[in-house]
């Protein structure tokens, strides 16, 4: 969040979204006071029971900490290639890694097909697809898409009561600031 002072400074009156690092009302509270209009929170929902994710992806979010993620600059990338990502560590990145991380088209075990999803087919290793509800196979495998405030949820929600709850946390946190802030 260090750089939103300086990315306002630099867009003058265009709103700016904070992402990254904000899973509940102080993060939110933290990007304001640092000059943001809104922040983007994408981990934190899912733990909502609106997320379409598989339970197994779900219960990983909650049981991880920051340091069960890992940032990629391409490893899930079938589909969408050059496309940096954080996801939450699993055997495909492991076997990747003991292979010494090699590029596209040198992967291990690349092109296998790890899972099926009902609506979409065969999900392949390495695909930027994570595992829906319907998806059966190797579901640790896939693309668990994961910032590093994975783990600072411990419980599911529906997602009007996240919404509640981070405002609520948000108001008291500006509230007890020594000078007030503005919300947009």
């Amino acid at each position: 969040m260090a750089l939103i002072p300086a990315v306002v400074d630099q867009v003058g009156d265009t709103p700016v979204i904070a992402a990254g690092g904000i899973a509940d009302g102080r993060g939110l509270a933290a990007a304001l006071a640092l000059g943001a209009s809104a922040g983007w929170l994408g981990t934190r929902f899912l733990a909502s029971e609106e997320a379409t994710i598989h339970k197994e992806y779900q219960k990983r979010v909650l049981t991880s900490s920051e340091n069960d993620t890992v940032y990629l600059d391409n490893l899930f990338d079938g589909g969408w290639p050059e496309a940096p990502h954080r996801v939450i560590r699993n055997s495909t990145v492991d076997t990747w890694e003991k292979a010494g991380c090699p590029s596209p088209s040198m992967r291990p075990r690349e092109g296998e097909v790890e899972a099926r999803s009902q609506s979409g087919g065969d999900i392949l290793r390495y695909a930027c697809v994570s595992p829906r509800q319907n998806t059966s196979g190797d579901i640790e495998a896939l693309a668990m898409w994961a910032g590093q405030t994975a783990g600072t949820v411990r419980r599911v929600q529906p997602a009007a009561k996240i919404v509640r709850e981070i405002m609520e946390e948000t108001m008291r946190v500006i509230s007890n600031l020594p000078t007030k802030i503005q919300l947009p």
